[in-house]
């Protein structure tokens, strides 16, 4: 796996799911505040529009409250598109707070101190909304091209002068001015501050009118994006109803409910059919253990984790004869869908030619030839194939350019033995594959596996390595194959603890005994 990959797998698995709790609790405070607040204000006083503004933004923090704890409870809620909703109406329920925060310190002239610093965070808020608001639309939408980096940059560019106007009214009245009876009220200046929400709106009009997203999608997002813009202009000529808040977490609401739901189900399909492709490479693998429980001459076991939804790794065991156990251990460069067919389609290439009777270097120069005829992606697998004798135990093998296999010797330890490497198979056309010829004692033990074994990484990106494995391996040496499959994969989980996993975890054990039952009971008979 190369670094890149790496990092982008790093940066993709980084946990940002505690935004959606946090969201959640700070819109339940900011909603119980804001309700402790009236009830010890009360209604005296108050003009008809002033109710309705409190009215409305109290009804829309609850709306944050419920939506933000629908999220928490989602277990898909960890997708990006998710953590941005979740942010924006956090920020919303911020916006709204204080909008109804000034409502209620109007006209109450020893809050007039307090209501200031209010009113003024009130504008900095709502330019910080315009942009996250923008933000999600681009997200939402994929909204990617130069006329919209420009337009970023712009938006982005007048973000910082926006909000140190907003900054100004903190020392001149610029927006609005506050009385000795800590009356608010517009000045003629006021409308600088809805500059930057229609600079923002009226990009985003031109940008769906060339999004490359759907005609559906983009005439909702218009339609909603009209929601905040009409209510702009109907509470432009009045200073008693403040709602603009409370109409673009509609906007928002609404987009995220429509564009999302469609995109909720495509997701669901999608995993079903993860779920299908899942069903059926772990068909495609020998699973049923033991393995010819009526000979005698050896036991074996294998297991296959991928590090997503389908892998790229495969094992595989089969009998060429009476006489002779194929064993296979692969692993394909990348992961996912794609990984998973070329994995099908190598396993049963190797599978047939082996069955054909060929030598394992010759088997993987057929294969890889066929492979090489028709590769346009330029996919490759690394591939260890041995074909062992069950009467005397001689193992012949071919690596192209996989793990080393790791071998116990009856009186002996687990050890790397290190042999001849040849090429990739898909890597290059007309390659030869050197073989390896060894003895195993009756006793010894073969552990094949892929580099996820010996490349797993803890969360300070130290490699497990071939050290630790080779201790847990020699922990259980006594053990059955399974026993120390199991030793193995726990020895991993322990170093790895609740780190990503980047690599399939694929491994295969073989203990040869060389001992025919039949040769046993005819002995017993006699």
């Amino acid at each position: 796996m190369n670094i890149v990959s790496r990092v982008q797998q790093k940066i993709k698995s980084f946990d940002f799911s505690w935004m959606i709790p946090t969201g959640f609790g700070i819109s339940c405070a900011l909603l119980t505040a804001g309700i402790v607040m009236l009830m010890l204000r009360g209604f005296g006083n108050m003009e008809n529009g002033w109710i309705f503004s409190i009215g409305a933004d109290l009804f829309c923090l609850a709306i944050s409250v419920m939506l933000s704890f629908s999220c928490v409870l989602n277990y898909k809620s960890r997708n990006e598109h998710t953590r941005v909703f979740v942010i924006l109406l956090t920020v919303s329920a911020f916006s709204l707070f204080l909008d109804e925060t000034t409502w209620l310190f109007q006209a109450i002239a020893p809050l007039r101190g307090i209501n200031h610093v209010v009113y003024v965070l009130h504008y900095v808020i709502g330019v910080v909304l315009v942009y996250l608001f923008w933000q999600y639309i681009r997200r939402v939408l994929k909204m990617e091209n130069s006329l919209m980096e420009t337009a970023d940059g712009i938006l982005n560019l007048l973000l910082i002068p926006s909000l140190l106007l907003c900054a100004v009214n903190f020392f001149y009245p610029l927006y609005f001015t506050i009385d000795e009876n800590g009356f608010c009220s517009r000045t003629d200046k006021w409308y600088i501050s809805q500059v930057y929400l229609c600079f923002a709106l009226l990009i985003v009009i031109l940008e769906l009118l060339m999004s490359q997203a759907s005609k559906r999608d983009r005439m909702v997002a218009i339609s909603f994006i009209a929601i905040p813009l009409v209510n702009q202009l109907l509470t432009s000529f009045t200073t008693s109803i403040t709602t603009q808040y409370a109409a673009m977490l509609v906007a928002i609401v609404l987009i995220y409910g429509v564009l999302f739901a469609d995109r909720e189900k495509k997701i669901s399909t999608t995993e079903t059919e993860l779920g299908v492709a899942k069903r059926i490479q772990a068909d495609m693998l020998p699973n049923e253990f033991p393995f010819l429980p009526e000979r005698g001459e050896f036991d074996l076991y294998a297991s296959m984790n991928p590090a997503k939804e389908v892998g790229g790794d495969f094992y595989d065991f089969f009998m060429v004869d009476d006489d002779h156990l194929a064993l296979v251990m692969a692993d394909v460069a990348g992961k996912g869908i794609p990984a998973a067919l070329f994995m099908m389609s190598s396993k049963i290439l190797i599978k047939n030619h082996t069955m054909s009777g060929g030598s394992p270097g010759a088997v993987l120069r057929t294969v890889n030839n066929q492979i090489c005829e028709n590769n346009r992606e330029e996919m490759f697998v690394t591939v260890w194939l041995g074909i062992l004798d069950l009467r005397d135990g001689k193992l012949v093998s071919a690596n192209a350019g996989h793990e080393y296999p790791v071998l116990k010797t009856p009186d002996g330890d687990f050890e790397l033995i290190k042999g001849k490497h040849s090429f990739v198979i898909g890597g290059m056309e007309g390659m030869k594959f050197r073989e390896s010829e060894m003895v195993l004692e009756p006793g010894s033990k073969l552990f094949l596996y892929t580099d996820g074994v010996p490349e797993a990484e803890n969360q300070n990106e130290e490699q497990y390595g071939y050290e630790r494995f080779l201790k847990a391996l020699n922990s259980k040496k006594d053990g059955t194959p399974e026993e120390l499959l199991e030793a193995t994969r726990n020895s991993v989980k322990a170093f790895v603890q609740d780190h990503v996993q980047f690599d399939d975890l694929t491994m295969l054990c073989v203990h040869y005994t060389g001992e025919r039952k039949e040769e046993t009971d005819e002995g017993a008979d006699s």
